[in-house]
């Protein structure tokens, strides 16, 4: 049983606590396990269960895959809302692997001499 609190303990301190739209969340981000959706995961868990109605939730969600999508917006990444999690309390979206293989790739181009602007650069 110990074991299991330390785990719990590590995982919410790994997580940064933010207050949106009247209501606490963790914020969690990590890489999708699932392989066949590789990518990054956004994850938003309530500190109190039971507190928001799904109306809300649906509500919250939308303001927030606005927001990521304006920040992210700016790299060229569009996040998508993660219908699919087990625990239905959780708000997660998610960003698919692709969005960071082009910022790399976007990143490298121009940087071989020989290189003449394609976007396919010779690493």
């Amino acid at each position: 049983m110990k074991t299991l609190e330390n785990y719990i303990k590590q995982t919410l301190s790994e997580a940064a606590k933010i207050n949106f739209a009247g209501h606490k969340f963790l914020l969690k981000v990590d890489t999708n396990e699932d392989p066949q959706k590789k990518g990054v995961k956004v994850q938003f868990l309530p500190t109190e269960f039971g507190s928001i109605t799904p109306t809300e939730q649906n509500d919250i969600a939308i303001e927030l895959e606005k927001r990521l999508s304006d920040g992210l917006g700016v790299y060229d990444m569009k996040v998508e809302r993660d219908r699919n999690l087990k625990d239905k309390t959780i708000i997660g979206f998610f960003i698919y692997i692709e969005y960071f293989d082009r910022i790399i790739r976007k990143a490298l181009s121009g940087q071989n001499p020989t290189n003449d602007g394609d976007s396919n650069p010779e690493v």
